[in-house]
């Protein structure tokens, strides 16, 4: 019964798109349909999930401005993920469909 408890907790990041430790690459997500707000068709995988940071860890994420501008205060938001955990997501990602 342990092993299939564990295996159950440990499910939901094993279904996560990526492994990548040196920052995930989505891409230019302004480019996307919705820009930085999530949508179903860009996050097909992660929808209606609210536990974003199992597949997004604060480790691998916001590490490259991929707006190939060089506007983005990465070291400031990744203080302020840090901060405010992932309630911070929505400010800047909408609610993935978990508000809906």
């Amino acid at each position: 019964m342990k092993k299939v408890l564990l295996v159950l907790l440990f499910l939901p990041i094993f279904s996560c798109v990526g492994g990548d430790d040196s920052g995930q690459d989505l891409g230019n997500i302004f480019e996307s349909s919705e820009g930085l707000i999530l949508t179903e068709e860009d996050h097909p995988d992660g929808w209606k999930r609210e536990d974003c940071l199992i597949c997004h860890p604060l480790s691998v994420i916001h590490q490259e401005d991929r707006t190939e501008l060089g506007i983005l205060p990465l070291e400031d938001i990744q203080e302020f993920v840090l901060q405010e955990g992932p309630e911070s997501c929505v400010i800047c990602h909408g609610d993935n469909g978990v508000g809906e």
